[in-house]
């Protein structure tokens, strides 16, 4: 992830040291939805009667757009997106970014990886600072039935961004034999393919949204893994080999992302839940992990050089379609 990270994630809660009384007066709030939106509907709605009347609620239009309605006491504003807004399949995502001392928010409506690129934005003047005891209960509240899919609050003006991560449950292999990654710390030796054993520098605990643009993905056994599935982030690089990728790549063995092998058989995305828990090694350097028989490129990213070629997800899909659907493990 950036430096910045979700102060509150649905599903989850407060996820940062705040006070619980917190009065936010920046931020950014992240919608992601399942597309189409066809129907008028209240996508979220928290809402205080007693006392200090308080309200935060998100309706949807399709001929008027978005309107997200913030009360505090007698004050009220009223932010609009007017519509009608992109539609398609897949998922948009829906940012409101308020900035109470500068006097000014923006809302945007994006679909994710539309070509072209389908976005509105609308901008307007006076928003009102956000109680963080808001967003805690809003998050506790059983979910309207409908297109969120999950929705968070960070202090950055972007949301962070996703991470290369392992589940939890992950098993590694180390001096001492598999250890699941949630319980690995700072000093075991992992055992890797390309680098020998290596001390483990630190581990990382993520909470991240786990639907919409950020779904993990379930690598089935024993396509990828020997024995037993394993939950990834979409773009966690993985390790396979064969005369395919040999003919193709000139390469004995590639890596690539988990998200490029969602085929709904042998890597399925799973959005079964909201937040999910992981964790993200630090090697020191790029290496090649072994979980139970698949290897997972830790450290591995854009900007670091690794022995192997890293494919991008057109190429995925020519090596998929050569291997019949039918993928090998690295050796």
């Amino acid at each position: 992830m950036t430096a910045q990270s979700w102060i509150a994630l649905s599903d989850r809660g407060v996820l940062a040291e705040t006070a619980p009384d917190a009065l936010l007066e920046r931020g950014l709030f992240v919608v992601e939805l399942a597309l189409p939106l066809q129907d008028p509907m209240l996508l979220l709605d928290q809402q205080y009667v007693a006392g200090w009347p308080r309200t935060f609620a998100l309706f949807h239009d399709p001929q008027s757009g978005i309107t997200l309605l913030h009360r505090q006491g007698t004050s009220v504003a009223r932010h609009s997106l007017p519509g009608p807004l992109p539609q398609g399949k897949g998922t948009a995502r829906l940012s409101f970014q308020f900035d109470a001392p500068a006097r000014n928010w923006s809302l945007t409506f994006e679909i994710l990886g539309a070509d072209p690129p389908q976005k509105t934005v609308a901008h307007g003047k006076n928003p009102l600072p956000l109680p963080l005891a808001d967003i805690a209960h809003l998050c506790s509240k059983p979910p309207i039935p409908g297109p969120v899919l999950w929705f968070g609050l960070t202090r950055g003006d972007a949301p962070p961004g996703a991470a290369p991560w392992i589940g939890l449950r992950t098993p590694v292999e180390t001096s001492l034999g598999p250890v699941m990654a949630g319980a690995l710390k700072p000093g075991d030796i992992v055992l890797t393919a390309d680098c020998g054993p290596l001390p483990l520098l630190a581990t990382r605990r993520l909470a991240l949204p786990a639907r919409g643009s950020f779904a993990p993905v379930l690598l089935r056994a024993p396509f990828f893994a020997q024995t037993q599935d394993l939950l990834v982030s979409a773009d966690q690089m993985l390790a396979l080999s064969g005369p395919e990728s040999e003919y193709l790549f000139g390469a004995d063995a590639v890596l690539m992302p988990a998200g490029a092998l969602v085929d709904a058989r042998t890597a399925l995305s799973d959005q079964r839940r909201a937040v999910t828990g992981s964790v993200a090694l630090d090697l020191g350097r790029p290496a090649l992990i072994e979980a139970n028989g698949c290897l997972l490129a830790i450290g591995h990213s854009p900007a670091t050089q690794h022995p192997l070629r890293s494919l991008q997800s057109y190429e995925v899909l020519t090596l998929m379609t050569l291997l019949g659907r039918t993928p090998r493990r690295a050796a």
